[in-house]
């Protein structure tokens, strides 16, 4: 595969499975959006896994080819593989961080296999090792080397995370997997069961208000930290310009969280990312 098809292929992976995080590798400095977008293209690989598995098993054989592709492109070696290809060259290039590409691989174990999220910890645990570790990769790939890099990640995680989690509920209930924590929905007088059944009630739209509340909170402390990263770091952290916006569509009254995606205008969330980023779209003319 010719370097330009491999480059168009993987935009096009990831275009179609992360189209917010795609779209704000267009405004991220031009020399880093290449392995911006390759990242969030293995990202989207990895979590189409449990879309696209009937087993268990056939999933964690999925998820150990990744791993050994990674490990072997992150060498140099060519696996044939345009995204796996496209991110070990950027592994090299940025040298990003082995142990947190490994966190992000294994913390998709539970899409394939538990299916039902515990408690509260374990939540935090999965948002830190997905959404957190696609943020500090993306931060090291535009050069980002402070020790406050983990404890901002792991925020910003957590707020883009949840926030896409209860966007994603509906699409997750049919494919019988509940990202909620079971002990918060017993909490709230409601269960696992009831999600998968798709039936709302109060105990559930309770619970989202919970979720919603620490969101925000949590992305309150992103960007105070955020802030005082350099201007070329803080591009990798655009897509929390998207969260504000995606939990007003949430809590919409009248929106069934069970039957319908909360989304926001498709140019609205154009204006976010290129006024967060400092480049504000022209006004009127051409």
């Amino acid at each position: 595969m010719h370097e330009a098809e491999r480059r168009d292929t993987v935009r096009r992976i990831a275009r179609a499975g992360d189209p917010d995080r795609t779209l704000a590798s267009l405004f991220a400095p031009r020399d880093a959006r290449d392995d911006l977008v390759a990242l969030y293209a293995f990202n989207v690989e990895l979590a189409r896994i449990a879309e696209h598995v009937s087993e268990p098993d056939l999933g964690a054989i999925r998820l150990q080819w990744w791993r050994e592709a990674i490990d072997h492109a992150g060498e140099g070696i060519t696996t044939g593989h345009p995204v796996a290809d496209a991110f070990g060259a950027a592994i090299r290039r940025h040298r990003l961080s082995r142990e947190r590409i490994a966190a992000l691989i294994d913390a998709r174990i539970f899409d394939i296999t538990t299916k039902t999220m515990t408690d509260w910890p374990a939540l935090e645990s999965y948002l830190h090792d997905t959404a957190g570790t696609v943020f500090m990769l993306a931060a090291q790939s535009l050069g980002a080397t402070s020790h406050a890099l983990q404890p901002i990640s792991s925020a910003a995680g957590m707020a883009y995370g949840l926030a896409g989690l209860m966007r994603a509920i509906p699409v997750h209930a049919v494919q019988g997997r509940v990202y909620l924590p079971a002990d918060a929905l017993k909490r709230r007088g409601t269960s696992p069961e009831r999600v998968r059944a798709r039936k709302a009630d109060d105990g559930l739209l309770a619970l989202l208000a919970e979720l919603r509340a620490e969101a925000r909170e949590a992305l309150d402390k992103a960007q105070q930290d955020i802030a005082l990263l350099d201007e070329r770091s803080r591009a990798a952290f655009l897509p929390l310009r998207l969260v504000d916006p995606y939990l007003a569509a949430l809590e919409k009254k009248g929106r069934d969280p069970l039957r319908k995606v909360a989304d926001i205008n498709p140019l609205y969330r154009l204006w976010r990312l290129a006024v967060g980023s400092g480049r504000r779209p022209k006004q009127g003319g051409s």
